[in-house]
């Protein structure tokens, strides 16, 4: 078993939030015809491409304050409004959210996007459910970032596909030490899991991308910071 916790911190690359970099929106429609929509983020260095998935009852402009640093720092950034959220069309069904990461993922594949270090993705509270869940049924994918996941959300129960699904990947979990639900399923998921997952607990209480308002620096830096040292841009 191959398990580690991170306790410090290194602010040495953290960044204030910017605004949003150029990018394109994007609009397609998987097999049921649903509208989707996302913001790409494009950028030149050979590192895995970061999807981002929202909490419940929010939208992909929940990312604004950490895509500026990922882009920065090398990263492209696929920032999605998933199904019965933001731009995007039909019901809140998480099933099909699931099916629809995938189908981004060929998306992205089609055209062109996907570097050899393949994707990393992102997610909070329910959407983090999806990322592992997501990550680990996808062959092209290097790691997972979970904020404030939880052992069951609305039915998504992500424990087997960390323990299993990412048992040779990378994973990234975090919760605010005052967030019992998520600071349980983050204890819980890291004593279990067989492969290299990270765990952190932040000061507070605040819940998935409300995370990035309650200390967004240091959350910015854990971040960051991950991702250079699993996947450092050639």
């Amino acid at each position: 078993m191959q398990l580690r916790i991170l306790f410090v911190l290194l602010l040495t690359i953290v960044t204030t939030a910017q605004d949003l970099p150029a990018h394109e929106t994007i609009t397609r429609q998987p097999a049921d015809d649903i509208a989707l929509a996302a913001d790409f983020y494009l950028a030149p260095e050979s590192a895995p491409v970061i999807i981002a998935l929202h909490m419940l009852n929010s939208q992909r402009a929940a990312y604004a304050p950490i895509i500026p640093d990922l882009n920065a720092a090398g990263y492209a950034v696929l920032n999605v409004d998933m199904r019965g959220h933001g731009a995007s069309g039909g019901a809140r069904d998480w099933d099909a959210a699931i099916a629809d990461v995938a189908d981004w993922i060929d998306w992205l594949e089609a055209e062109g996007h996907l570097k050899d270090k393949g994707i990393v993705i992102m997610g909070a509270s329910i959407g983090a459910n999806v990322a592992i869940i997501s990550c680990a049924e996808s062959a092209v994918c290097a790691g997972a970032i979970a904020l404030s996941p939880g052992l069951d959300y609305r039915g998504v129960k992500p424990e087997g596909a960390l323990v299993d699904g990412l048992a040779d990947r990378e994973a990234l979990l975090v919760a605010a030490g005052g967030d019992s639900s998520s600071s349980t399923a983050i204890r819980q998921m890291f004593l279990n899991a067989k492969g290299p997952v990270t765990a952190r607990m932040v000061s507070g209480r605040a819940h998935g991308t409300r995370l990035f308002d309650s200390d967004y620096d240091s959350l910015s830096g854990l971040i960051t910071l991950w991702l250079k040292e699993q996947f450092q841009p050639d």
